[in-house]
């Protein structure tokens, strides 16, 4: 059997994405990325601003210094992506965050999906302040263990 996408179902699923994007969490994700970098968030587009992977791999930094080795500056999209991938790597690995915790590169560089964007960034602000918690890293969400229904 064959499955065609109609307009109509296409349409539908886009409407689905966008109804899940919270503009008041995006704000609350700028205010973290804010305070880990130590400057404001850059003037624009919060997916344009994100998109070169520049910021997801300063912030990864100071979560975890040297988690990303290198950061390309580059306009060149497949060094843009590179950028999104180590950042993702590092959550992975470093953060130890399992995959469904995050989000793809397709979802923020097409963009695909930035409510998955967003979510994922206020699950790795809740994992980092877990982790290091010693460092003053900013509260983002509830603390997981909240999200548990009891204490550690």
């Amino acid at each position: 059997m064959k499955f065609f996408l109609t307009l109509t179902m296409l349409s539908m699923f886009i409407h689905s994405i966008e109804s899940k994007y919270d503009v008041e969490l995006e704000g609350d994700v700028k205010e973290w990325l804010a305070a880990v970098i130590g400057e404001p968030f850059p003037e624009g587009d919060f997916q344009a601003v994100l998109k070169d992977g520049t910021l997801l791999c300063r912030v990864m930094n100071v979560l975890v210094p040297g988690s990303v080795k290198k950061v390309y500056t580059s306009n060149l999209e497949f060094q843009q992506m590179a950028n999104i991938d180590s950042f993702l790597n590092a959550a992975r690995v470093k953060l130890t965050m399992p995959w469904s915790d995050l989000f793809t590169t397709v979802d923020l560089y097409l963009p695909a999906n930035m409510a998955k964007v967003l979510l994922a960034l206020t699950n790795v602000a809740r994992k980092a302040r877990k982790i290091n918690n010693i460092r003053g890293i900013p509260a983002l969400g509830p603390h997981m263990e909240h999200m548990r229904g009891g204490t550690r």
